[in-house]
């Protein structure tokens, strides 16, 4: 029997489950993700949200076990319009690329932190928060590169242009795409240091390359809802 009390979480997935209940999917703080059925949830007054620190209790055997205690330890976040879908891509990440029970404590405050950003930044600085949780997510997942140097071993430069090699890192080329001064930014991890429009736009596409090969061919539903951004 696991019995877990009051452990941090955030929900990030919900959806019906038999009659009145709801099976739901948290990040936790010391167990990852789980998914948990809520029994008698969908007719509950009081709403479980998304993009709120909770602290959850469940019990139960085996692989599905049962929500039975939820406490909001947070403000309520209505996100809305372009913020509500960075949010959403960014719950589907962690749905689809972390293991089940797997705990992440750095993920755990790296999420929190954006969650809380993201309701508050300017709508630019709110992609370039996304270039920086993508780029954070990936160093924890264990798939990092060194933004420091490139595949010669020479310290990155900042007028200088590179491409991305698969898995090897920075390879400096006339024809490269990022600037060395936007890999510089994404390994320094400020929100307030921003690339302009065209250097935010080839993180973007720095981090997707990343990212596709561990997604696999199942497309992100909320990356449709991004359309040309």
């Amino acid at each position: 029997m696991t019995k877990v009390d009051l452990t941090p979480a955030f929900l990030i997935h919900r959806r019906a489950f038999k009659d009145s209940s709801l099976l739901l999917d948290f990040f936790t703080l010391e167990h990852g993700r789980v998914r948990l059925v809520g029994r008698g949830l969908r007719n509950s007054k009081t709403p479980i949200q998304v993009f709120q620190h909770l602290r959850i209790s469940y019990r139960g055997k085996g692989d599905l076990k049962g929500l039975n205690h939820w406490e909001a330890d947070d403000i309520p976040r209505q996100l809305k319009g372009e913020r509500l879908i960075l949010g959403m891509y960014v719950n589907e990440l962690i749905s689809r690329l972390l293991h089940e029970q797997d705990p992440h404590f750095e993920l755990f405050e790296i999420y929190k932190n954006f969650i809380e950003n993201l309701a508050t930044v300017e709508a630019l600085s709110s992609h370039w928060l996304l270039r920086l949780f993508e780029h954070q997510l990936l160093q924890e997942l264990g798939y990092g590169v060194d933004f420091s140097c490139d595949l010669a071993g020479d310290e990155i430069q900042l007028d200088a242009t590179y491409e991305y090699q698969h898995q090897g890192g920075f390879a400096r080329s006339v024809a490269g795409k990022i600037l060395g001064k936007s890999i510089n930014q994404l390994l320094t991890d400020d929100i307030n240091n921003m690339p302009d429009l065209e250097q935010l736009k080839a993180c973007r596409d720095l981090n997707r390359q990343r990212l596709n090969p561990l997604l696999g061919n199942k497309p992100l539903q909320s990356r449709a809802l991004f359309f040309s951004k």
